[in-house]
């Protein structure tokens, strides 16, 4: 690792210290960092994300069944 990369590291490693909800950073063979989210994080977002969806497309669903109205406005 290049001098360059060990700075930031120690930097965003020391930054992160404020916020418990991400993991410990780390730089991908292809040079991008990396600060993974706390993995029973995602699991609840991803569930969230799988709830609105699902109540989303049921209000969608809904919406299409209501009666139209044949009278003349």
């Amino acid at each position: 690792m290049e001098e360059a990369e060990k700075k930031i590291l120690e930097a965003v490693s020391d930054l992160l210290k404020n916020y418990p909800d991400y993991e410990k950073p780390f730089f991908r063979t292809d040079g991008d960092l990396v600060i993974p989210l706390n993995a029973s994080l995602k699991k609840n977002r991803e569930a969230h994300r799988k709830f609105a969806n699902a109540f989303s497309e049921m209000m969608k669903r809904d919406a299409s069944k209501k009666p139209k109205s044949k009278a003349w406005v």
